[in-house]
């Protein structure tokens, strides 16, 4: 409810600053309304600031309601998941090491080749 008597508020004064820019282009201010002109601008400004801050403090909250209400993360089945490097060291085949130390005793044996 604070809500709408500010906008409220904001909406009248600004139609009366619309009223005395016609007036100031079409006849001018006299130092009464200038100072009631600032005054205004003043006020209408300060609102602006309320009202910012009430729609962020919102969008806050709804941001943290969405974040709450999230379904949680679930845990990667084992049989999905990474094997970790051990398993994978066991797995791998030993071929390409077993000829490469075969080679080097190959040549130790053999200078001539």
């Amino acid at each position: 409810m604070e809500d709408e008597t500010l906008s409220a508020e904001l909406a009248r004064l600004r139609d009366q600053q619309f009223s005395a820019r016609q007036n100031e282009v079409y006849g001018g201010l006299s130092k009464v309304e200038q100072a009631d002109y600032d005054a205004r601008a003043k006020r209408i400004y300060e609102l602006t600031k309320q009202v910012e801050a009430i729609a962020s403090s919102g969008r806050t909250q709804a941001e943290q309601r969405r974040e709450w209400n999230k379904s949680s993360e679930t845990d990667t089945p084992q049989s999905e998941a990474r094997q970790p490097y051990r398993s994978r060291e066991k797995d791998s085949t030993t071929e390409y090491v077993d000829s490469l130390k075969s080679e080097a005793v190959k040549g130790t044996r053999n200078p001539e080749k």
